[in-house]
């Protein structure tokens, strides 16, 4: 060994300097730098798992987020459509109930401008007697009295010709609608209601309407049936007759 250079006795001194070298190393050295590397990977492994988690939880809360905001957004459209559903039933409700008081204060001014007419035709009756009484004193010199005076008065406006009345005998009719210059009094309508049920079957209650333009007597209308003997008509008859 001397030949190739090689001193036995160094030799073997660096071979045990070596192996203790690594005997130190793996008793002392390597452990730990292992350990150490082993607590570097599993500290890598958690930081990834943590990353991992966090942005499956920033992935959750995002998606929790858009669920909360289309809520909100679909709850927003709901408030608005009821909100506006109920202002438009509020609007129909006022105006339904506007048009009901319209109509119930029409109805109530029509009621009392009937009531001020037939008064107001009612009174006239009163100065249309008298009238007449007058001049049927000037004519025939106080030859009738005023009760016979008072009589063609009432028979003017409230009597219908036999012949006319004849025309109803056997009518049937749910409705019957009297038809006077003026308005009756009570005594003449319940007159009336016994003279018409002699001749018609009847099925409801008598009405009551004025119109002065009939000038007198009554027209009478059962159903579709019209019954005239206003003296209008007869007036119109005679002109007619004369004319021709």
């Amino acid at each position: 060994m001397e030949a190739l250079g090689i001193n036995p006795i160094y030799l073997i001194a660096q071979i045990l300097n070596f192996l203790l070298i690594w005997f130190l190393l793996s008793r002392l050295v390597f452990p730990r730098v292992l350990r150490a590397l082993e607590e570097r990977r599993a500290l890598i492994e958690k930081g990834l798992e943590d990353a991992k988690a966090a942005e499956q939880l920033r992935a959750s809360m995002q998606a929790e987020r858009q669920r909360i905001l289309e809520e909100a957004l679909a709850e927003r459209q709901r408030i608005v459509a009821e909100a506006v559903r109920q202002a438009e039933q509020q609007r129909a409700q006022i105006l339904s109930e506007a048009r009901t008081e319209a109509q119930r204060i029409l109805e109530v001014a029509r009621e009392e401008a009937e009531r001020e007419r037939e008064r107001v035709l009612g009174e006239l009756r009163t100065q249309i007697a008298a009238l007449a009484l007058a001049a049927a004193h000037r004519v025939v010199s106080d030859a009738l009295d005023e009760s016979r005076h008072r009589r063609l008065i009432q028979e003017f406006f409230t009597v219908v010709p036999s012949k006319v009345l004849e025309e109803l005998r056997g009518l049937k009719g749910d409705r019957v609608e009297v038809i006077s210059a003026i308005p009756l009094q009570e005594e003449e309508k319940q007159n009336l209601r016994k003279e018409l049920s002699d001749r018609l079957e009847l099925a409801g209650d008598v009405i009551f309407r004025v119109d002065p333009t009939i000038l007198g007597g009554l027209v009478i209308r059962v159903g579709d049936r019209i019954v005239d003997g206003s003296v209008r008509t007869r007036m119109e008859g005679l002109r007619a007759t004369l004319m021709g």
